[in-house]
Formats: C-alpha cells, sequence, structure tokens
C-alpha cells in the first residue's frame, strides 16, 4: 500500500470515526482522498517529495509543522468521503445497507447533514493548509518552484476534485 499521512488511530480519535470501524473499508478512500485532495493542494512535486521523506521519516523541521496542517485537512475529509460507505457497501448482490445487531442505519436526510458538518470541518482545514503554504511557501522550495506538469498547488483553495455533488 502506498504512504499515508494519517495513521488509523490518528483517524479514530480526530474525528468522530469509531473504534469499531474496520480500517480495511477506510484505507482504500483515505489514499485515494490523498492522492486527489492533499495532492491536489501540494501539487504533484511537493506531494511526492513529502510523502518520501514521511516513509522514510526524514522530515526537518519545518515540514513536521507543515505535517500538523495537512493530517487534520486529509482526516476530515477522508471521514466526509467514507461516511456512505461504512452504511452502504457493493457485496456481491450489489449495493447493501449494513445493519448491526443493536443499532439502526441513519436515514439520508441524516447521513447528508452528516457529510455536510465532516465537508465543513475538512474545508476549515485545508484552507489553513493553503494558508499556511502561501504564507510560508519560502520554507518549501518544492511547494514554491512546483515545475511539474500533471498538478500544480492549489494556491487559491479551489479543488478541481470537488464537483458540488453530494451524496443522497
Amino acid at each position: 500500500m502506498d504512504t499515508l499521512f494519517i495513521s488509523e488511530n490518528y483517524l479514530k480519535t480526530y474525528t468522530p470515526i469509531g473504534a469499531l470501524v474496520q480500517w480495511t473499508e477506510i484505507e482504500p478512500t483515505a489514499l485515494i482522498v490523498q492522492q486527489s485532495w492533499i495532492q491536489d493542494i501540494l501539487g504533484t512535486n511537493f506531494y511526492n517529495y513529502l510523502k518520501g521523506k514521511y516513509a522514510a521519516q526524514t522530515l526537518n523541521a519545518n515540514e513536521i509543522i507543515l505535517m500538523n496542517f495537512i493530517k487534520p485537512a486529509l482526516a476530515y475529509r477522508v471521514a466526509d468521503k467514507t461516511l456512505p460507505f461504512i452504511q452502504y457497501q457493493i457485496k456481491n448482490k450489489g449495493a447493501q445497507v449494513q445493519r448491526g445487531d443493536y443499532s439502526d442505519s441513519v436515514d439520508l436526510e441524516t447521513l447528508r447533514y452528516l457529510r455536510e458538518e465532516l465537508s465543513g470541518s475538512a474545508e476549515f482545514h485545508e484552507k489553513r493548509l493553503i494558508e499556511y503554504l502561501k504564507k510560508n511557501e519560502n520554507l518549501f522550495p518544492e511547494y514554491k518552484n512546483n515545475n511539474n506538469e500533471y498538478m500544480k498547488p492549489a494556491k487559491n483553495g479551489d479543488n478541481r476534485y470537488d464537483s458540488g455533488l453530494q451524496f443522497y
């Protein structure tokens, strides 16, 4: 599996995702969110640079501080994007609703509300991350001089992966 900037423990400690939710149900979405949302903010060049240093545990002091902005943004966006798929899963018989012995699934209106709340928290942390990078880009040459043609940093706060569609 690819290097993730957050762990299962981080996600379950700092978001409303409960301790009993299986990491195997979250991890694929976490990777996609990191590759799309976080890479979009950082740009491909800086994203790959940080991912390599994070995996090797060789982040410098400025990069460690930066991770304190990246991790909550990533965690809340993962919670937002994972929420529908914890309740609804695709099985060999098609889409299925998960039901426990002592719990009831929420209705779609409640699910929509929860996603809006999580998305709002994610947007807050993403904006903080972008503002921090803009104010401190001189500390991160790989961000400032991102010459990769694949994805340039989203310095204006707009995310190309937010279509505005909501799960209803």
